[in-house]
């Protein structure tokens, strides 16, 4: 059983610091509200409609860590939880490679959030950490999310492919981007 943990995402000269920790219970108001963006819905697997879902998400969430192949986070910024981000375990042979995902709210988009988490998991990712140990991971988006394509770019996320439509969980075709491991010195 993998416990959920907190990642600490630094300060920049023009941003507070963010805090990646685990979802709870009390998040359900903020997780439906944030599913009540229709730009953000346009991009999301799982839409989230009501309280219902939300708790519904939550305990796959809880399940995810549970077995550790889906660690999921809450992104807070002064205390206000402004995103969601995860890391979803290798699952041969769907997937050979960690994946990260996320998603911000509406008010907090084009501050850096998404690209800065995605950074500080890389990191982790890559670093001294045994539970999810990565040598390449990839973030999927769909092909006209340009918003998560910037994000691969900025973190230096390769585009390795364009990936087929899969209806009906992927009706559009889709961007894998890829970072590996660099190579030891």
């Amino acid at each position: 059983m993998t416990a959920p943990m907190i990642l600490t995402v630094p300060p920049t000269e023009t941003a507070p610091p963010l805090t990646l920790r685990p979802w709870r219970d009390a998040d359900v108001p903020a997780i439906v509200a944030a599913h009540g963006d229709e730009v953000m819905r346009r991009w999301l697997m799982r839409p989230i409609g009501d309280a219902d879902e939300a708790r519904a998400w939550l305990a796959d969430v809880v399940a995810g860590w549970a077995d550790g192949t889906l660690l999921s986070w809450a992104v807070e910024e002064d205390g206000v939880v402004v995103g969601h981000f995860v890391v979803k375990a290798a699952d041969p042979p769907a997937t050979l490679a960690t994946g990260v995902g996320y998603w911000t709210v509406a008010q907090a988009r084009g501050r850096g959030i998404a690209s800065r988490c995605v950074e500080t998991a890389t990191q982790w990712l890559f670093g001294e950490q045994d539970l999810l140990p990565a040598d390449e991971i990839e973030l999927l988006h769909t092909v006209g999310n340009e918003g998560s394509c910037r994000v691969a770019q900025k973190c230096g996320y390769e585009l390795a492919s364009v990936l087929p439509p899969l209806p009906p969980e992927f009706p559009e075709e889709g961007h894998r981007h890829v970072r590996r491991r660099p190579a030891a010195a």
